[in-house]
């Protein structure tokens, strides 16, 4: 009988994070964290959440050093979505050569 090489299965586990709006527990909302390490070796957490309501879509990304920091960034980006209409303002632009290019 002959040897057959062991096949990893092809799995990717990924690991889910939350955002809230305050304390409003229906609006809540989850996508992606991710671990990662910078150039020098720093260890940092990443996390992706798609902000969506009846008005309002949009990702929200934030980075930090530890989770507890990420999970206090994102739900003041919810909020900021939600409440404050971070996504409603597209800011100033000028058309050139049929292209809108943004700017302060």
């Amino acid at each position: 009988m002959e040897d057959k090489p062991k096949k990893n299965p092809k799995i990717e586990i990924t690991e889910l994070f939350g955002a809230k709006d305050g304390n409003d527990w229906y609006r809540f909302f989850y996508g992606i964290i991710k671990r990662e390490t910078d150039n020098d070796g720093t260890p940092y957490v990443f996390s992706k959440i798609l902000v969506e309501d009846e008005i309002h879509k949009g990702y929200i990304y934030s980075r930090a050093n530890e989770q507890q920091i990420l999970s206090k960034k994102m739900d003041e980006l919810v909020l900021m979505v939600l409440d404050k209409g971070l996504h409603e303002d597209i800011g100033k632009s000028s058309k050139i050569v049929e292209t809108d290019f943004f700017h302060n």
